[in-house]
């Protein structure tokens, strides 16, 4: 799916890109009703032979209710059919893999999990919402996956950015006052318009500068290019009013979103700045192979003197697994020269001549 959106926060014109993402509407379909109706079938069973407290908002989980629950009323009954709805109501295949659906060891944990977008035990009555109420779909997905703990805030890594403001200031001349920047596997967006921020910060505002943000997930993608999280309004009207600047006619830092696997093949137009926080290294990406391809691929796309930085903070043991020296050495084995930096790591790409 080709997919790309240059930033904007006027809500008619969103609404009219959402229509090329979401189905609108009631879904209207009689097999979708019928398997629905299987469900609550299925949950009734589940709920009378069910001997324990009955699930409710705040209700503390024990290990005997997850097991009874999950020999009861498998989590792949209901995954199953949420899948399948959530699947109709795109236009393209949303990446569930991630999400509360797959990460939830039972029906019990993706009530909990998934509040306050699931309100009922009942899973039936959830989907048959969903299956005729456009808007109550849409808080629903734009929740499932773009939930608060995958990290997406503004100033994750402060020192990582006073760090490449510093370097940007040191290398304005040899940039001629541009500069091309990625933000690659960019999530909801926060990073590359903090990205933006950091090269104004440095003076290098003029025309010729870019930042794109890159993510393989369309409803990342929509959100970070439209400040928009219809499951939290207080998170969208914050990204709003930090991001405005930036959007605002006399901002002359272009800024675009795109659809691309952080291993995509190196373009004819380099960057001179590549971020890629939050990924190298951690749950979804720490395979050799994968991880090497990936490198491989960021390194290919920098410019002769441009700089790649990779930070996270929630990889935790991720790091036994995939310390910093390895991925110094992987930046090494791409022809890059590791850097000192206050976050993560970093890797210089030397000049030509």
């Amino acid at each position: 799916m080709q997919l790309s959106f240059v930033p904007t926060l006027d809500d008619q014109e969103i609404r009219r890109r959402l229509d090329r993402l979401l189905v609108p509407g009631p879904l209207g379909d009689p097999s979708l009703k019928r398997r629905i109706d299987r469900l609550a079938r299925s949950f009734a069973d589940y709920a009378g032979a069910y001997p324990l407290p009955f699930w409710a908002p705040g209700l503390i989980l024990t290990p005997e209710m997850r097991g009874l629950t999950e020999a009861l009323f498998p989590m792949a009954q209901a995954r199953r059919l949420f899948e399948l709805l959530l699947k109709k109501s795109c236009r393209f295949t949303p990446l569930l893999a991630a999400s509360y659906l797959y990460s939830s060891a039972s029906w019990l944990d993706f009530l909990q999990r998934h509040r306050p977008q699931l309100r009922q035990a009942d899973p039936a009555a959830t989907l048959r919402l969903l299956a005729r109420d456009g808007e109550a779909r849409l808080r629903f997905l734009s929740a499932l996956l773009l939930p608060h703990h995958y990290g997406g805030a503004f100033d994750r890594y402060p020192q990582q950015s006073q760090w490449l403001e510093s370097w940007l200031r040191g290398h304005a001349g040899r940039l001629g006052g541009k500069v091309r920047a990625l933000d690659s596997a960019c999530g909801s967006g926060e990073g590359t318009y903090g990205l933006a921020e950091s090269i104004r910060a440095a003076g290098l505002d003029g025309e010729g500068c870019l930042v794109h943000g890159s993510t393989l997930e369309p409803i990342e993608l929509f959100a970070g290019a439209h400040a928009w999280f219809p499951h939290d309004a207080a998170r969208a009207r914050e990204y709003r009013e930090r991001v405005a600047p930036l959007l605002a006619p006399d901002s002359r830092v272009a800024l675009e979103f795109f659809l691309e696997d952080v291993g995509a093949a190196a373009q004819a137009n380099a960057y001179d700045v590549i971020l890629c926080n939050g990924l190298l290294g951690g749950p979804l990406l720490h395979e050799p192979d994968a991880l090497a391809q990936a490198i491989r691929s960021l390194a290919g796309r920098l410019a002769p003197g441009g700089v790649l930085l990779a930070a996270d903070r929630f990889h935790a043991g991720w790091r036994l697994k995939v310390p910093a020296q390895e991925l110094c050495a992987l930046l090494r084995a791409q022809g890059l020269v590791p850097l000192e930096v206050p976050e993560g790591v970093a890797g210089g790409k030397r000049q030509s001549g």
